[in-house]
């Protein structure tokens, strides 16, 4: 079942998921009237007040934005009879989460990097060190 089959059901997810959609098609127009090596940057937060709140990834970004909005202004006007000026926030993005190595290695394959590495060592030291050095690394593990 997708969304708007449960919005038929519900008249205030209905009114919430139009109310998506309309916040979507804001953030789409606002974008096509950014430059286009700003639009990646930034996103329509509301308009409050009669102010459209756009949210900036970034300090170069928002400085950047500052720069050209006066000549942007009256195009922005036009999506919104209740826009009347725009105000840039800087909401910088949270950083990608450290990924964890979960890769959990056998016993086997572990004796294999050992016994390979052992082969290995009079042509190919820095390989078999390598070598040496994953199956330490994940001995213990599993």
């Amino acid at each position: 079942m997708n969304l708007e089959q449960l919005g038929k059901r519900d008249r205030h997810l209905q009114a919430l998921l139009q109310q998506a959609q309309q916040w979507h098609r804001l953030d789409q127009e606002v974008k096509n009237i950014l430059p286009a090596n700003l639009r990646a940057h930034f996103q329509t937060a509301c308009v409050e007040n009669g102010r459209l709140v756009l949210l900036a990834a970034n300090n170069m970004a928002s400085s950047r934005l500052k720069m050209i909005l006066p000549s942007l202004l009256p195009q922005l006007k036009l999506l919104r009879a209740d826009i009347a000026d725009v105000q840039v926030r800087v909401l910088p993005k949270p950083p990608k989460p450290e990924r964890k190595n979960t890769l959990r290695l056998s016993e086997a394959a572990l004796q294999s990097f050992e016994d390979t590495a052992a082969k290995l060592q009079e042509q190919h030291p820095k390989l078999a060190e390598r070598l040496e050095q994953l199956a330490k690394k994940h001995y213990g593990q599993g």
